[in-house]
Formats: structure tokens, sequence, C-alpha cells
């Protein structure tokens, strides 16, 4: 992937960080877990894929500039 950081997109859920000690985000290989684990997506996955299940149906994509300044 040839993006930079703003182009990129993490899978967060608020209702799994706050049930899992912060493992808020969503990585491919690991599942539900920090944002430095988190799988980055690009901005074409956003619109292509859905967000893995979560408690409550609360994941969304977020920007991972955005993730990076709340999670810091």
């Amino acid at each position: 992937m040839t993006s930079d950081r703003h182009d990129l997109w993490v899978v967060y859920s608020p209702n799994e960080s706050a049930t899992s000690d912060g493992a808020g985000f969503w990585s491919n290989t690991h599942g539900w877990t920090s944002l430095c684990q988190a799988t980055r997506f690009s901005t074409d996955d956003t619109r292509n894929l859905a967000p893995p299940v979560s408690l409550g149906g609360d994941a969304r994509f977020v920007s991972w500039r955005e993730a990076w300044q709340s999670d810091g």
C-alpha cells in the first residue's frame, strides 16, 4: 500500500473498547486489539468492506489520524 497515514482507516468499536480493557480496534490477525496492532484499511476498503461484528453493532471505520490523536 502506497498511502500516507492521512489516507488510512481503522475499525473502532466503543463497546469492544469498554469491555476489553481498551482493545477496541480491529486486527484481521488478532481480532479486537490496541491501535498499534490494528489493521490499516485504504479508502477503497472502507467503501467495499463491512466492519466486523462487534458488541452492539457499533464498529465503524475511523481515520487512522483521528484514532491516533484520540488514543495516543
